[in-house]
């Protein structure tokens, strides 16, 4: 639209708001960010509807500083910028022009509302590419009261730069709870991280996470600053599209792509109601209107697997229009019953079941929202329809699927829950361990790094996948005996079962997988270099992963820290054989080696990383010793690995991660075997069986169940131990247990060898029974005892 030069220099444009707005303005409690999000919407759907920027599309946002006497709010954008009617059209409360569902902003109404909680007077600039001037409006919310119109006046300034072209808002005598709130040091950085997070989309390019495919999680690139600093969209820390587990034969992808496309519909170009196409209407059931016009209607996007678990940061992030109405929803995790409206929860299950990784992306740009685009209106026919169409109309679950006639759930998200339902360390449920156990704090550590942006080397999913591969070698390779021997005995050379530390099996000289070549690593040459003798341990070494990681100690900096246990003896620079050593890297890595065949590991019962501990710590107290005594720089960098705690509540974890590998492991033999077996169980057993069950699903038909075999699952450990103890021939040589028991046939030796596995569960039975204080004493025990457990367990079947 061009300006017509005769038009006058002052004029005035009619902003009366709908009765509507008065109301909302009150009402509606917008965060900072919120409203900084109603005019970045604005922007962004110019972006949007430009269909070929000449420019990068760019918002630059000015936030008050501490020192500020005249605090301001400002936005500027470099989009198309508006003519005057177009200008009008978006200041006026209610406006509306623009398809409601069409677009991010909600009318004038998102604008007015945010500017209102901002502050009293608002500025508006806008120009166009090849427009003479900028056109000028002033909203003075108290004089407009005042003066009970709602005339504003509008001014031209001329423009030096004729090619010029963007829209700017300044929002000036702010509130005085806003400005003091703004002027806080670290609001600033929480602005941005919520930014970062509902505008991920907009935010990000083409291939924004290694691995995953540009369908899926790329964006438009929009870049967007808030005082002079970019703001980072945050990312999805997800497992390559690559990585798959098998279950029931099949493989299943850690990333499946969502793209459903639905029957077109009719939305109202007014009140933005989308019409239900099964009726044939000439006018919009909702206001009466007739300009309606035929759009598209489709839920797109993903549903994937987290590299870690989290208690918080899970669940699927709901988008309209490119924009995150609902970050981490996990109302797809339970099902509604549709007879009676009860709710089952799903998902997470598994141990630990308060913590879950299954998150996602998806796409409703046809569902309404509210005016504070905090939910998705869930009472309307299309966000019903995108439920069913995500996680299906029965159970995700296929035993209470069955049960309620259900056929097996082969949603998107179903598919997602059958193949990661499970929290099992290894390559099975994709889970990183250290040979003993999952490694989760670990592992959220490492997310932790991925969300910084500033370790390039997380950013794959590389790290995370030689974690589990280096769990699954290490339980392949436990109790193979070695030909080396003490006292005429074969021994193995791993560090499991006597310290905790994973068995170390074979491992590669490359310190970024832990794996190992299978022959023996060559002898030492006579002339060997210090980088050649580390390259030997290294090529001996296992890496340990729940003691890898950043440890920084206040005034003595920070070591990115790489612990290897390697099977060949280690020496020092004088050339005596030690226990364990440190190296100094390039910049500020350091490498921590300990042998565990050293005899103060297999003869004085040491546990080596102990000794890793230490070495980290006395490396960084070297650096200035007199800071403090070496046992309390031990205690900081032991504090900075939360894998090692030996707490009563990390113990049962373990606990809990162990029986339900077990269960696992017997269920397809009890089901072969089910009506003897329960004959032989004592009634308490039985009893207890019952009431788990109950506790679990109060619906199941507990008969049912019995007759499938289905009752292991609810076996504690006295249960467990009270089956393997009826029928020990069918758990043990290896099928459940690696315990030998039909190759011996003197009576005393197979009762032994139950035994070995019988002591172990009645000792984890009655630590998760007893709900008193541990005393530290008790709680080394009861690791100790695990880590038996732990070894006799048949993981790799």
């Amino acid at each position: 639209m061009s300006i017509d030069a005769e038009e006058p220099l002052f004029e005035e444009i009619d902003l009366t708001p709908s009765p509507q707005l008065l109301e909302a303005l009150g009402d509606i409690p917008f965060k900072p960010w919120q409203c900084l999000a109603e005019l970045i919407d604005n922007s962004f759907d110019d972006f949007l509807a430009d269909p070929d920027p000449s420019d990068q599309q760019e918002v630059w946002i000015t936030l008050p500083k501490p020192a500020d006497d005249d605090p301001i709010v400002s936005l500027l954008d470099n989009g198309r910028g508006m003519s005057l009617k177009m200008l009008q059209s978006a200041l006026k409360a209610g406006y509306s022009g623009k398809g409601r569902y069409g677009s991010l902003g909600l009318f004038g109404m998102g604008f007015n509302i945010a500017t209102a909680r901002l502050g009293n007077r608002t500025e508006v600039r806008t120009t166009r590419a090849g427009d003479p001037d900028w056109l000028v409006v002033e909203i003075d919310l108290r004089r407009l009261q005042q003066n009970d119109t709602f005339m504003t006046p509008l001014r031209r300034e001329p423009k030096q730069d004729p090619t010029e072209h963007g829209t700017e808002v300044i929002v000036r005598r702010l509130r005085t709870e806003i400005a003091d709130d703004l002027k806080k040091t670290n609001r600033h950085t929480q602005i941005r991280t919520d930014l970062g997070r509902v505008y991920s989309y907009l935010l990000r390019g083409e291939n924004p996470v290694p691995g995953i495919p540009d369908g899926p999680m790329a964006g438009r690139g929009f870049r967007l600053k808030v005082n002079g600093k970019s703001i980072l969209p945050r990312l999805p820390c997800v497992w390559s599209a690559s990585r798959t587990v098998t279950k029931q034969g099949r493989e299943i992808p850690a990333v499946r792509t969502v793209n459903l496309r639905l029957a077109p519909a009719l939305a109202c170009m007014k009140c933005g109601h989308w019409q239900n196409p099964d009726l044939n209407l000439d006018r919009c059931a909702q206001c009466d209107s007739e300009d309606m016009q035929m759009s598209e209607r489709r839920i797109h996007g993903w549903i994937g697997v987290q590299r870690y678990l989290d208690e918080t940061d899970y669940g699927i992030d709901f988008l309209r229009n490119g924009r995150k109405i609902r970050i981490g929803d996990r109302s797809l995790f339970s099902w509604e019953n549709p007879d009676d409206g009860t709710q089952t929860p799903e998902y997470p299950v598994d141990i630990p079941a308060t913590h879950g990784r299954i998150v996602g992306e998806i796409h409703l740009d046809h569902v309404p929202v509210g005016y504070q685009k905090t939910d998705f209106n869930r009472e309307t026919r299309d966000w019903r329809q995108a439920v069913i169409a995500l996680r299906g109309e029965g159970p995700m679950r296929p035993k209470k699927a069955a049960a309620l006639s259900y056929p097996p759930n082969s949603s998107p998200l179903g598919e997602i829950f059958k193949g990661y339902q499970e929290n099992r360390p290894g390559a099975a449920c994709l889970i990183p361990g250290n040979g003993s156990t999952a490694i989760h704090e670990t592992a959220r550590e490492w997310g932790a790094k991925f969300h910084s942006g500033r370790h390039p080397e997380f950013l794959s999913d590389e790290i995370w996948y030689q974690a589990v591969l280096a769990h699954d070698e290490s339980r392949d390779n436990a109790g193979t005996p070695t030909t080396t021997t003490r006292g005429g005995k074969p021994h193995d050379p791993s560090l499991g079962g006597r310290t905790g530390l994973a068995p170390s099996g074979d491992s590669s000289g490359d310190s970024q997988t832990g794996l190992a070549p299978p022959e023996t690593p060559p002898p030492p040459s006579p002339v060997e270099t210090e980088d050649q003798r580390f390259a030997r341990y290294r090529a001996s070494a296992r890496r340990i992963f729940d003691l890898t990681g950043e440890v920084t100690l206040p005034r003595l900096g920070r070591r990115v820290v790489t612990v290897f246990d390697t099977r060949v003896p280690l020496q020092d620079d004088a050339e005596r054989e030690v226990p364990s050593l440190t190296r100094m890297g390039k910049g500020i890595n350091l490498e921590v080696f300990v042998n565990g065949e050293h005899p103060v590991f297999r003869e004085y019962g040491r546990d080596p990383r102990d000794y890793a501990l230490l070495e980290i710590a006395q490396t960084l107290n070297a650096f200035d010793p007199g800071i403090q005594k070496i046992t309390a720089a031990l205690a900081e960098v032991t504090r900075q690995f939360p894998e090692q705690r030996v707490t009563e509540s990390a113990l049962r974890d373990r606990a809990d991660v162990l029986l339900s590998r077990v269960r696992e492991l017997m269920a397809p033999i009890v089901k072969s075997i089910t009506d003897e077996l329960w004959i032989l169980l004592p009634e308490e057993v039985k009893l207890c069986a019952e009431r788990d069950a109950g506790r679990a699903d109060p619906s199941l038909d507990w008969p049912a169940v019995i007759k499938e075999g289905g009752f292991v699952s609810h076996l504690d450990a006295v249960g467990i131990a009270a089956v393997i103890e009826a029928r020990p021939a069918e758990f043990l040589d290896g099928k459940v247990f690696k315990t030998s028991w039909s190759g011996w046939s003197d009576t005393a030796v197979k009762d032994r060898q139950v035994t070995q596995i019988l002591r172990p569960l009645e000792v984890v039975g009655e630590f998760l029974a007893d709900p008193g204080t541990k005393t530290r004493l008790e709680l080394s025990l009861a690791r100790i005892t695990f880590d038996m457990l732990d070894q006799h367990i048949a993981w790799s079947v």
